[in-house]
């Protein structure tokens, strides 16, 4: 039988390189969580919204405001401004499409790294967690509540457990509070993108909970379209201003981060970039 080796191994390179491109624009699990009929409710039945009316807190879905005051000009300059940190990734195609020349810079994250403490909280605990936990992790991510960052550290294990967890994962910042509580723009992108693609246990609580951000109104959402899912986390401290997330734009996922040091005047900075941003690389 005649054998034609150099078909084969043709035939076996095509083969692999279509398993590759199958995994690199895989479906995103984020494009089937965003479907449920009951968004707040969890694969596995964790009625988020019910634990959050435990604690006063309702939940509802972000869209963008699409605000009038949007400034192209402001865009432009933005995006050379020394203080201002951002990157923008295809979560769909997982790569990463611009970034400012300082994206990789890890700054003081203010309250930008509760997400990794979250995150660490429920890998390190295999998603087995307290009712009380995930309403801790609700009045984290939602109001950013200082009370319950302290406490869900010490469920992940501590700080050097959070740390440790980033570093698995990837990440090169130390998002533990007290050790490090930094961030970078690349970094803040790739942990929406784990998000979204279900990189770690407890992601879809990440994904579901950020989706309703209640200190977004003034940053990533106010110029952003009303047809846009989003959520995101913002941390603000002295001249630390920052916003970072996640949009849905049809059946796309991308991930936004915008640091800034510019006090409480970063806010319309941070606004202006996401809408730049989307209108340059997405729309």
């Amino acid at each position: 039988m005649n054998i034609n080796h150099k078909y084969i191994a043709l035939s076996l390179s095509v083969i692999l390189l279509l398993v590759i491109i199958a995994k690199k624009v895989s479906i995103v699990a984020a494009l089937v969580w965003a479907k449920s009929s009951d968004f707040f409710t969890t694969s596995n039945s964790v009625n988020l919204q019910a634990l959050a009316k435990r604690v006063g807190i309702t939940l509802s879905r972000n869209t963008g405001l699409n605000n009038s005051g949007f400034s192209q000009s402001k865009y432009q300059a933005a995006k050379t401004n020394p203080d201002i940190y951002w990157a923008i990734y295809d979560i769909t195609k997982d790569s990463l499409i611009e970034s400012s020349s300082n994206a990789d810079e890890n700054v003081y994250g203010a309250s930008v790294p509760k997400i990794f403490v979250a995150s660490a909280a429920l890998a390190n605990n295999k998603g087995n967690i307290s009712s009380n936990d995930y309403e801790k992790i609700i009045k984290l991510l939602v109001k950013s509540d200082n009370e319950v960052w302290t406490p869900l550290q010490n469920l992940a294990g501590g700080g050097q457990k959070v740390n440790d967890w980033a570093q698995s994962m990837g990440y090169n910042n130390q998002p533990a509070r007290s050790m490090g509580n930094n961030a970078n723009a690349i970094d803040m992108c790739k942990l929406y993108r784990d998000v979204c693609r279900n990189n770690f246990i407890g992601a879809e609580v990440i994904f579901r909970i950020t989706s309703s951000c209640q200190t977004s109104t003034s940053r990533s959402r106010k110029y952003m379209p009303t047809s846009v899912y989003m959520g995101s986390k913002t941390g603000t401290y002295l001249q630390s201003n920052h916003d970072c997330g996640w949009v849905q734009n049809g059946q796309n996922f991308y991930a936004i981060s915008v640091l800034t040091e510019l006090g409480s005047g970063g806010s319309d900075y941070i606004a202006t970039m996401w809408r730049g941003l989307y209108n340059e690389y997405i729309k």
